[in-house]
């Protein structure tokens, strides 16, 4: 799954259900097809008005907040995650004060 920002998220591929362990067999006697249905995970989703109108705004600016993508930061930043080099202790202080600020 890749995420692109709070509006958009794009699967690869299916979800799955986690496997499920039955002991008993308790579709028994059911035609096959009717047997399959029964027992295969069913995925809905449910979204509100509200989520459609948050959904519509964001796919109208670039940026959620209207900003400007700065291409070059982006790939420099990619560079350093896959290089190792972006998370430093110095910066994960930082990152925990600042969520401690937030909470106190």
């Amino acid at each position: 799954m890749q995420i692109f920002g709070p509006f958009r998220v794009a699967a690869s591929q299916a979800a799955q259900g986690s496997p499920r362990i039955n002991d008993a067999k308790p579709n028994a006697g059911m035609p096959a097809s009717e047997s399959s249905r029964a027992t295969s995970p069913v995925d809905e989703l449910d979204l509100s008005q509200a989520a459609g109108a948050t959904q519509a705004a964001g796919e109208n600016s670039a940026v959620a907040g209207g900003g400007e993508i700065r291409l070059e930061r982006v790939a420099s930043l990619r560079r350093a995650i896959a290089d190792g080099t972006y998370e430093t202790p110095e910066k994960l202080d930082v990152a925990l004060n600042r969520m401690l600020d937030d909470f106190a």
